[in-house]
């Protein structure tokens, strides 16, 4: 793999209504965490309401973790209310 195409952060897309506590923010690094070891967990809000937007940035501290958690794109999070256990995982461009 060509030096420019290593990924280290990842972008998770998730609804907003299955992330509102802290519980459930864990359940999501939980998952995350399973690809291998994390350096970085931020939610994205919005500058004006505070409120999430529905992405969040993951760091790895391997390029290799990163490239696994990518390779299914759609992903279920056990533990996170259906219909909103969904999550939306790629590369930061």
């Amino acid at each position: 793999m060509a030096f420019g195409n290593l990924v280290r952060l990842v972008v998770v897309k998730h609804k907003v209504e299955a992330i509102r506590s802290l519980a459930a923010s864990q359940k999501l690094l939980d998952h995350m965490k399973q690809f291998g070891t994390v350096t970085s967990f931020k939610f994205m809000r919005d500058p004006v309401t505070n409120e999430r937007t529905g992405l969040a940035f993951v760091s790895y501290l391997q390029y290799s973790d990163a490239e696994e958690a990518i390779r299914t794109r759609l992903q279920t999070v056990s533990g996170l209310p259906e219909p909103h256990n969904t999550i939306d995982v790629t590369p930061k461009k």
